[in-house]
């Protein structure tokens, strides 16, 4: 398989890119500001650049797990969120559509309101802000212009060992080693993702002819503040020292928030592709960062 993975240098690129060459196929990864050995610029708003890439590397796949994730910054620019949370990865389906490439992206619990999660992939979305609207827009918009074509993998609150070091855990697990603590919401739940494992179930599902929309997420329902506890634990620091709980309505976020948020996974575990708890794939990061093979605390 040849296959083009548009943001090798972030979280979930990084790891399929691994898998990928893992698996003896035939992988180009690009960046877009953070360069890596390997890695070839691109950037995801340059159509002509776009076309260019796919018309070079032929590419069976194409995964695209870049995007503008800064959930209040979203709300702050609607323009921009709509420009490279929909536009953009839309330009990217439709040159794999006309190319005859299969087009694998990613999208968020965002889509919901929070009302009753964890949800399953036919719950009807209701999103709450800017960038929530923008995913599921890109959604309706691949079902009606890519169906059978494309592949939407959801997720939520990923984790893990990464090149850059920006995740959750990575900010949580920094500013405790500088004797800081870290303010977290204790009313927003969501079903946390380990990294390694959304690519991993991502590529098993290419591999199956998977199509459509599915959720890829860890099956532990939990608050943030659990998880950050949780983290802190595993890593040997003490949680009263570094993790301030404070409720939503406390923190005042600009982006309304899914509080019973989180994604269930029953059709993905039917396959046997299900992610790793909470406390296993954290103890997983450790080994990684402690072996030096991924960014350190």
């Amino acid at each position: 398989m040849r296959a083009l993975v548009i943001g090798g240098s972030g979280q979930i690129g990084g790891h399929l890119l691994e898998g990928l060459r893992a698996d003896g196929h035939a992988a180009v990864g690009t960046y877009a500001t953070s360069p890596a050995p390997g890695l070839v610029q691109l950037a995801l708003d340059d159509d002509a650049a776009v076309e260019a890439a796919l018309g070079d590397v032929r590419p069976d796949v194409v995964f695209l797990p870049a995007g503008w994730t800064w959930v209040d910054a979203n709300e702050d620019d609607p323009a921009r969120s709509r420009r490279e949370n929909l536009e953009a990865p839309l330009r990217v389906a439709r040159h794999c559509r006309d190319q005859g490439a299969l087009f694998v992206t990613y999208s968020t619990d965002y889509v919901f309101d929070g009302a009753a999660g964890p949800y399953a992939e036919e719950d009807p979305p209701r999103p709450l802000s800017v960038y929530g609207r923008a995913k599921l827009e890109l959604e309706e918009a691949l079902a009606r212009e890519l169906p059978g074509q494309h592949l939407l993998l959801r997720s939520t609150t990923v984790f893990g060992p990464e090149r850059q070091g920006k995740n959750f855990v990575y900010q949580l697990l920094r500013r405790a080693a500088k004797g800081e603590r870290m303010v977290v919401p204790s009313d927003q739940w969501a079903t946390p993702s380990y990294g390694p494992d959304v690519a991993r179930a991502t590529l098993a599902l290419v591999d199956r002819g998977a199509r459509g929309v599915w959720h890829v997420a860890g099956p532990d329902v939990m608050d943030r503040v659990a998880l950050a506890r949780l983290a802190c634990r595993v890593f040997g620091i003490d949680p009263d020292r570094c993790v301030e709980p404070r409720t939503t309505a406390e923190l005042k976020q600009k982006a309304a928030r899914p509080l019973r948020g989180g994604l269930r996974t029953d059709r993905l575990q039917a396959l046997g592709l299900g992610l790793r708890g909470a406390e296993e794939a954290l103890r997983a990061m450790k080994a990684e960062v402690e072996a030096g093979r991924a960014a350190p605390i």
